[in-house]
């Protein structure tokens, strides 16, 4: 009982030093696996499936967790310290790299060139939520062709329970720890408006309160330096609930739609929106009937702590391309285990995971590929959906360890067979190739709130040969209170 007090007690003091109450919480991999840990551990009940997520959401949850071990408590601090990191008022972020990855990059690597200083403000109150942040890029990993951008800035605003937000976020859509086969966040974030609810309570209701706590995101925005057919619309929708404490269900659905040359009526979004969209006549496969591609399908996540009395959790998604008897087809799978624990006071999380983005299980070109969308499912030629792009296939082993207050360890070790339909729409990976590689990440805490982010990696592709690099990344609070003063 007093772990609970003080919690909520940090809770309302994180947010009345900061001067603001924090609404959007963006793609963050510590948080997230800290939030999974609690998770398992049954001291908190959240999804961690849909991003960007909702700050009110995480509050709830966290006032709400039901604390035995110190090592839970460990957690907890540690998600308060993520919190605060991104709450801070004003920050400058830099970023430095000896060469870019030749292998699938991870959740929440939002740094998109070999060199980054971003300047980064913060400001909202109860009901609204602001950031600036103005990158600074050097040797682009995806070339947008602009040297400074704002990425990663956006305005929202709460009304009802709803938050609508405006700007270029990160997106990420499913329960896997190193990729999501519908949209994750390997590409440049899409501009766009985005709506979702603040506080995922459930129903109060009797005839809907077994759906449990739920969520919804949609999502509409505009692709960038798309040249097929400039001026391409993305339009999104993902719902989840969770009418069991340790199940959670998703459903996700993307359309590419509209742009230049493109059926731009009414008339053919509602034909994309009721999935009738595969109408092909005399003059072929266009028109309003064939205005859009699309992707949908359904994840869930499991947790086992309710039957085994383990922190075990098993996951998956499955995705398909176009429609087939109201579901989808041409379908692509990922599948994952992940557990949860403590050594001598230590929190670590262990997973592995497997993904397959070829159709059925067999290379025929069609994964985030289309006849009228010729650059398929990618934005500046890197994949809206899994970080690998279309017909690969990626197995994962990764982890994480908190040894103490000050340092974390994560890392992970895969193999991946990328592009094996060998399309040079995949500007991640233009070739045919099998990559292995281990990658690591020592974070030293400077301060609780202030991670200082070493990272190196070594790989082996049989198109590049072998590769090794680091990185080294740090956010430091501008703010005098920040520092104490």
């Amino acid at each position: 009982m007093y772990l609970k007090k003080s919690l909520v007690s940090a809770l309302f003091m994180l947010s009345a030093s900061s001067g603001f109450a924090q609404g959007i919480v963006v793609n963050n991999e510590d948080l997230r696996s800290d939030l999974n840990w609690l998770n398992q551990q049954g001291v908190i009940q959240i999804s961690t499936s849909t991003w960007p997520m909702s700050g009110d959401e995480i509050q709830r949850a966290l006032s709400q967790a039901r604390v035995s071990q110190p090592a839970q408590q460990k957690v907890l601090d540690s998600v308060l310290a993520s919190l605060k990191a991104d709450n801070h008022m004003a920050k400058v972020s830099l970023y430095a790299a000896t060469d870019a990855k030749q292998f699938p990059q991870a959740f929440a690597e939002s740094n998109k060139a070999q060199y980054v200083g971003a300047l980064e403000l913060n400001a909202g109150g109860a009901n609204w939520d602001a950031k600036l942040r103005i990158n600074a890029e050097k040797d682009p990993l995806i070339d947008s062709g602009h040297d400074v951008n704002v990425e990663g800035s956006y305005l929202a605003g709460k009304l009802w329970n709803q938050w609508l937000i405006a700007g270029q976020m990160p997106t990420y859509w499913g329960p896997g720890h190193d990729g999501s086969l519908i949209r994750g966040d390997a590409s440049r974030p899409v501009y766009g408006l985005t709506m979702q609810r603040a506080d995922q309570s459930a129903f109060e209701t009797k005839w809907l309160s077994w759906i449990g706590p739920w969520q919804y995101q949609a999502f509409a925005g505009q692709l960038d330096d798309y040249d097929a057919i400039p001026d391409a619309k993305l339009i999104g929708l993902r719902l989840t609930a969770q009418p069991l404490p340790y199940l959670e269900l998703g459903a996700s659905r993307m359309i590419q739609i509209g742009g230049e040359g493109q059926p731009d009526s009414l008339k053919a979004y509602w034909n994309a929106f009721i999935g009738k969209d595969n109408e092909c006549n005399e003059s072929g496969c266009i028109g309003e009937g064939n205005a859009s591609n699309q992707l949908a399908g359904f994840d869930a996540r499991l947790n086992l702590n309710q039957w085994l009395n383990t922190p075990l959790s098993l996951y998956g998604q499955y995705i398909g391309e176009d429609e087939a008897g109201g579901l989808p087809s041409k379908k692509m799978y990922l599948a994952g285990v992940d557990y949860s624990s403590n050594f001598k006071n230590m929190p670590f999380q262990l997973y592995t995971e497997w993904a397959d983005t070829r159709t059925n299980g067999d290379v025929k070109g069609i994964t985030y590929n289309h006849h009228q969308y010729t650059d398929g499912y990618y934005q500046h030629g890197f994949p809206l959906g899994h970080a690998m792009g279309g017909d690969g296939e990626m197995y994962s082993v990764g982890g994480n360890i908190r040894f103490d207050r000050m340092n974390r360890v994560s890392g992970r070790v895969l193999f991946a067979k990328v592009n094996q339909s060998n399309l040079d729409i995949n500007q991640a990976f233009p070739e045919k190739d099998e990559v292995k590689a281990l990658d690591l990440t020592w974070s030293h805490y400077i301060r609780p709130d202030i991670p200082l982010k070493f990272n190196g990696w070594v790989s082996d592709s049989d198109v590049h040969g072998d590769d090794a690099g680091l990185s080294v990344a740090v956010d430091l609070p501008l703010d005098p209170k920040a520092w104490g003063y």
